[in-house]
């Protein structure tokens, strides 16, 4: 499953965004990285059944 690299713009828009500054030294790293994160993501959400989620953090039971 492969996913649609973020473009490294995008990234640093994101970053900006966020307040976040790297230092001039390690923004290419660090967008780099960014980058890898992006794309893992689709291994990290993944639909959950009712099941699959810990208890009292999911409830399919509407709350009072």
């Amino acid at each position: 499953m492969s996913q649609t690299p973020v473009a490294p713009d995008d990234i640093a828009a994101r970053f900006r965004m966020a307040g976040v500054v790297p230092p001039d030294d390690r923004a290419a790293g660090t967008y780099a990285n960014a980058q890898r994160m992006l794309a893992a993501l689709h291994w990290l959400r993944q639909p959950r059944s009712m099941a699959d989620e810990p208890a009292h953090i999911f409830t399919h039971v509407p709350r009072d």
